[in-house]
């Protein structure tokens, strides 16, 4: 079989396989990655926020997403993004009382995200001495 054509056909098999399973498992470990920094700066009374952190699996196989959470629906806890960002209520039963932010999640995310950087890089170009061996450098 002529190069091209063997490179046409891998691209076709890569399409229909979506996203790689190694792609996928990287985005676990780095939502667990996440998740377990934030829950370390989680400012605690209770623990129930804590307790509230999870990763949630969206998007479709051939677009995975994983999206690291606190409180919300069924966890009992309302009031995570209050305490990550901080409230103001300027009307209502509560006027004028304010919380100050006590951030978690973005600090934990922007750490693992530079943390993450190399790591990437290493599985980018491990990816692309492959295509380039398989390939011999060219189609």
């Amino acid at each position: 079989m002529d190069p091209f054509r063997r490179f046409s056909r891998d691209l076709r098999r890569a399409a229909n396989n979506s996203v790689p399973t190694s792609t996928v498992s990287y985005l676990d470990l780095l939502a667990g990655r996440i998740l377990t920094n934030a829950k370390k700066r989680t400012p605690v009374r209770t623990g129930a926020l804590r307790r509230s952190g999870r990763i949630e699996s969206r998007g479709s196989k051939g677009a995975p997403v994983r999206v690291v959470s606190f409180g919300g629906q069924g966890t009992g806890v309302q009031y995570a993004a209050a305490v990550e960002f901080g409230r103001f209520a300027p009307v209502g039963r509560q006027r004028g009382s304010t919380t100050t932010p006590q951030p978690y999640l973005r600090p934990a995310l922007i750490e693992e995200m530079r943390r993450a950087r190399p790591a990437m890089k290493k599985i980018l170009n491990r990816n692309l001495q492959h295509l380039n061996k398989t390939y011999k450098g060219g189609i």
